[in-house]
C-alpha cells in the first residue's frame, strides 16, 4: 500500500478523489497551502522587512507591514490540515509536470512522458491533443477556436458530475485570484476537455492513475493522480498547523532569506512565506 498527503480544507466534503493530487511528501502539501495563498496576493519583499502586495500584472496594490502579512498567511492556513491516504495504485502514467496551477490538459502534448510508450500510443497522444503542439496557452486556444465551438463542448458535459465539480474548482479559483470567469472559462472548458480525453486513453490502456515528479511544490518527489473510484482511503492520521510555533520562529528566518537573496540578485522565488526552509518544522 502507497501513503501519500494532501492539503484539505477543514470541514471539506471529501466525496469526489478522481483527478485527486495527492503527494508522496508532506512537503508538497504545505507548500501547496503556501502557494494557493501567494496566488490570492503575489508579494514582494523590500529590505526592511516590509511586503509589497501586487496584481496579476505585478502592479502595485499596497503595502503590509511583515506581521500584517504574516497573520493574514496564518488565517490562510489555519484553515488546512494536512491529511495522510492509503493509495491503491498499480500502473501509473508518467507524466511531465507542464500545467502550472491549470488542468492537465492544458500542458498539451508534451505533458506525456512518452519515452516508454509505443509508437502507436505516441501517435494516439497527438490525436488527443491536435491541433495543440504544445503547452495551450489561453490566445492558443481563441486562435483556433470559437467560442461557439467551445459552448458545444461544454454541453457534452452536461450529465458528467465531475466534469461540473471540476469546472467549479476552477470558477473558485479564477475568483479568487480576480479573474474574469466570464472570460476564462472558455480556455478553462478546453483545458477540462482534454485532461478528461487524457484519462479516458490512460483507462483504456490499462493505466489507473497519473504520476510526476512535483518539482513546484516538494523536492522533486513522486505526486499521483487518481482516475478511478476508491482508490484512496483516509488512514485518519493529519498534522495541524502549528500557529504561534511559526509566528515566533519565521520572521527570523525570513529576514535571513531575503537578506541572503539580496545578495543573488534573484527576483523570481518561492516558497517565501516558510523562509525556503523545510515547512514541516510547523506541522504536527
Amino acid at each position: 500500500m502507497l501513503y501519500a498527503y494532501n492539503a484539505d480544507r477543514k470541514g471539506s466534503i471529501k466525496n469526489n478523489f478522481i483527478f485527486k493530487h495527492l503527494s508522496s511528501s508532506p512537503v508538497a502539501a504545505a507548500e501547496r497551502i503556501e502557494s494557493m495563498f501567494a496566488h490570492q496576493e503575489t508579494c514582494s519583499f523590500n529590505e526592511d522587512l516590509s511586503v509589497d502586495i501586487r496584481d496579476l500584472l505585478c502592479g502595485y496594490i499596497g503595502t503590509k507591514t511583515l506581521d500584517e502579512h504574516l497573520q493574514d498567511f496564518c488565517e490562510h492556513t489555519r484553515e488546512f490540515h494536512i491529511s495522510e491516504y492509503a493509495l491503491d495504485i498499480k500502473r501509473p502514467l508518467r507524466l511531465k509536470d507542464l500545467w502550472e496551477d491549470d488542468p492537465i490538459g492544458s500542458g498539451g502534448p508534451d505533458v506525456v512522458d512518452i519515452e516508454h510508450l509505443k509508437s502507436s500510443e505516441k501517435e494516439e497522444i497527438k490525436k488527443i491533443f491536435y491541433p495543440f503542439e504544445s503547452v495551450i496557452h489561453p490566445n492558443h486556444v481563441f486562435k483556433v477556436m470559437s467560442n461557439r465551438d467551445i459552448k458545444k463542448i461544454k454541453r457534452r458535459y452536461n450529465e458528467n458530475s465531475i466534469f461540473k465539480a471540476e469546472l467549479k474548482k476552477r470558477k473558485f479559483r479564477s475568483k479568487s485570484i480576480g479573474e474574469d470567469f466570464r472570460k476564462a472559462q472558455f480556455q478553462e472548458i478546453v483545458w477540462l476537455d482534454l485532461t478528461f480525453k487524457l484519462k479516458t486513453w490512460a483507462l483504456e490502456r490499462g493505466y489507473d492513475s497519473f504520476v510526476y515528479k512535483n518539482f513546484k511544490e516538494g523536492r522533486g518527489e513522486d505526486s499521483f493522480v487518481t482516475l478511478r473510484p476508491n482508490q484512496v482511503k483516509e488512514t485518519g492520521k493529519s498534522l495541524q498547523f502549528l500557529e504561534q510555533k511559526y509566528l515566533d520562529e519565521i520572521p527570523s528566518a525570513i529576514s535571513i532569506m531575503v537578506q541572503r537573496l539580496k545578495q543573488q540578485n534573484v527576483k523570481l522565488q518561492c516558497n517565501l512565506l516558510w523562509g525556503q526552509q523545510d515547512p514541516m518544522r510547523f506541522w504536527g
